[in-house]
């Protein structure tokens, strides 16, 4: 697949918000440097070096074809059989983040419900651990690959906002309060499965205890 420059232009942002936040301060900024110093055919032929993008022989692939596969790391918030959910790691709002379809879709209209269903799975984890106004779900497609932004909103945020790069670590801290906040509720619903189990247990006792005492059927 040929790339447009538009779509060079788009994978160029990608990789260099991915550098910010995977390496350290020098060694990011001479990456960056050397990737900005270079014109769409020296930059093409450095994506076809890294396998970012097909060859000849080789099949095309993006950048959210690279996270699914996990050739790039990301910080993966949820899953299902259809699409993953990760951490933006240059969000627009606290907690933004992205449905990837494992498949690449370049169509909204074609995207699968299951990409739905994680998004709003995804929006309800959001909402009991940040407690923004309001949740927008946003399309977005990069490199021919649709994506689904959950964007949090908490005063008047939106995909054009000033957007602040996060480390690893601090990914990991937001992903860690998410799991905090959601996973509260889980003891009680155990809990309650246990006395239903033993409810269910002694009721059956209670039946044993007085089918004992019945008297035989007599012909």
């Amino acid at each position: 697949m040929t790339q447009t420059k538009k779509d060079l232009e788009n994978i160029k942002e990608k990789l260099i918000e991915h550098i910010n936040s995977n390496y350290e301060k020098s060694q990011a900024e001479e990456f960056i440097k050397n990737i900005k110093g270079m014109n769409d055919e020296e930059f093409t032929k450095f994506l076809k070096e890294q396998g970012l993008i097909g060859g000849e022989n080789q099949k095309s692939q993006c950048i959210f074809c690279s996270i699914i596969f996990g050739d790039i790391p990301s910080t993966k918030i949820g899953e299902n059989e259809k699409a993953i959910a990760i951490l933006d790691i240059k969000p627009a709002s606290l907690g933004h983040s992205l449905i990837i379809p494992k498949e690449h879709i370049e169509s909204k209209e074609k995207l699968p419900g299951e990409v739905g269903k994680l998004a709003i799975t995804i929006q309800e984890k959001l909402k009991k651990t940040f407690n923004p106004k309001k949740i927008d779900l946003i399309s977005t497609n990069v490199m021919g690959h649709e994506v689904l932004n959950v964007l949090p909103i908490y005063e008047e945020e939106s995909l054009e906002s000033d957007r602040k790069n996060l480390t690893p670590e601090e990914l990991k801290k937001v992903k860690e309060k998410i799991e905090k906040e959601t996973k509260k509720e889980e003891p009680k619903v155990k809990e309650k499965d246990n006395n239903k189990e033993d409810s269910e247990e002694k009721t059956k006792e209670e039946i044993n205890e007085k089918n004992t005492w019945l008297p035989k059927r007599i012909p």
